[in-house]
């Protein structure tokens, strides 16, 4: 056997293989005296079928079994002992003829098609090149406003006999007839809102009812939401078509009125809103407040300045891909039948993406950056408590949250994506060391509205 490259161009080889048959024969007879004892067929016992048959019956697909590994399997190792560093894996040379009969074995000569990873320069990070860092700053009415947030999110609760303006009323509904009156099986539900969603003109008659007193409103007029949102926030229905077969009249009796209360800034609140070791004083508490809508803020600004860091690096890192090898190899890889026209549309963001990998890669290699088991394992503690902080949920144990992870840790894909990200970070920290940067102070009204700009921009694409 024989194995050799022939270079195509800087960035694409061939791997020819020259196989003898005398390479391969005995995996062929060993693949075949193997099936003998496995296979099962008709007017034989398992087993004892004769050779000449089994070859006969499936002999080509033994070959072409046999042989592909072969070519794989040195290949691979062709790549590896020539550490040659290439995009993707090799693909058949197009246009081979390949003997695959199993009575007429032959030599085989067989080609596979590399494709090189691009050397590049990454000096450009070495120029210290500049970028502007959106800088929010926190004014007092910001921490004002998160404070009292709390103080409603701990709040006390009173059910008195009269509503208040921000009070939260339970209502009872039901559908009335043309006359007026309740409809003799027409539709009733109950719901609680706040009263500021009613429209002036209907809230004080809303407001001055007593508990198990009756008022007539129309729903689709007495409320500040869309038909939709009274459908379904106001009467408990799937969606306005509903709403569209009932009569918009209802009679409204006032069930219940619970009063939210803020929480007195004492210790019992300060362990509440920010744990054990958190502040004991309001002076205390703003503080901390303020340094973290500091930190909030800085990881939303950050998003900016990924974004013009990564715009910069790939104008000023150029470097060609193999671009119809990497054109191919996406046809034939593809799990579904993918056309040219879609592959010419797809192809730039596929190349830009692969480009940028190359790049941090590389920046990962050369700087030695790992991901060790423990960093995983916060990862995803750190994840688990968003996403139950989300649903309401942060008071879940410890060992319950530790199960969860080591759950994660078990999902492979999971795993994956987290390495992947764990060093994308890294990576992104290391860029950032290289470069100079100058705050830009910006306004949190500004800053949102230069947030909608970049979304309705993405969104338009």
């Amino acid at each position: 056997m024989n194995v050799y490259q022939e270079k195509v161009s800087d960035l694409q080889s061939k791997i020819v293989l020259d196989i003898k048959k005398e390479d391969y024969e005995p995996k062929i007879k060993s693949a075949l005296n193997k099936l003998v004892k496995q296979v099962s067929l008709k007017g034989f016992r398992p087993g004892m079928a004769p050779l000449s048959l089994v070859k006969k019956m499936y002999g080509n697909s033994v070959l072409f079994e046999e042989v592909q590994k072969m070519l794989n399997e040195e290949t691979n190792k062709f790549v590896e002992e020539n550490k040659l560093e290439i995009l993707a894996q090799p693909l058949p040379a197009e246009g081979q003829d390949v003997n695959w009969d199993i009575n007429n074995l032959k030599d085989i000569n067989f080609t596979f098609e590399i494709a090189h990873a691009p050397s590049f320069d990454l000096s450009y990070l070495d120029k210290a090149p500049t970028f502007s860092k959106y800088k929010i700053a926190v004014e007092d009415k910001m921490v004002d406003e998160e404070l009292e947030r709390l103080r409603k999110r701990y709040a006390k609760y009173e059910y008195p006999e009269l509503v208040g303006d921000n009070d939260i009323v339970q209502f009872e509904y039901k559908e009335l007839d043309e006359a007026g009156n309740v409809k003799e099986n027409g539709y009733q539900t109950t719901s609680s809102t706040l009263l500021e969603i009613a429209k002036p003109e209907y809230r004080n008659a809303l407001q001055n009812l007593k508990k198990q007193e009756s008022t007539t409103v129309n729903v689709l007029e007495a409320f500040d939401r869309d038909k939709e949102g009274v459908a379904k926030f106001i009467l408990n229905l799937k969606n306005a078509e509903e709403l569209d077969a009932l009569n918009p009249n209802f009679q409204v009796t006032l069930i219940n009125i619970t009063r939210s209360i803020p929480a007195d800034l004492n210790e019992e609140f300060f362990t509440k809103a920010f744990g054990a070791n958190g502040p004991k004083t309001e002076e205390d508490a703003r503080t901390f407040i303020k340094s973290d809508l500091e930190a909030y803020f800085d990881g939303r600004t950050d998003v900016f300045l990924v974004n013009d860091i990564y715009k910069a690096i790939m104008e000023n890192i150029e470097f060609p891909l193999p671009d119809s090898f990497l054109k191919r190899w996406i046809t034939v890889t593809n799990e579904k039948p993918i056309t040219k026209e879609q592959i010419e549309t797809e192809y730039p963001m596929f190349s830009k993406q692969l480009r940028w990998d190359l790049i941090t890669s590389r920046i990962s290699k050369e700087q030695g950056y790992e991901v060790k088991e423990e960093e995983l394992l916060e990862k995803a503690r750190q994840e688990t408590l968003q996403q139950m902080a989300q649903y309401g949920l942060s008071g879940m144990g410890y060992d319950w949250i530790e199960s969860f992870v080591q759950r994660q840790m078990k999902d492979k894909e999971y795993v994956r994506r987290a390495h992947e990200q764990i060093l994308n970070d890294k990576v992104m920290v290391y860029m950032k060391s290289k470069v100079s940067l100058t705050d830009n102070p910006i306004s949190l009204n500004d800053f949102n509205e230069m947030v909608q700009k970049a979304n309705e921009a993405v969104a338009a694409e």
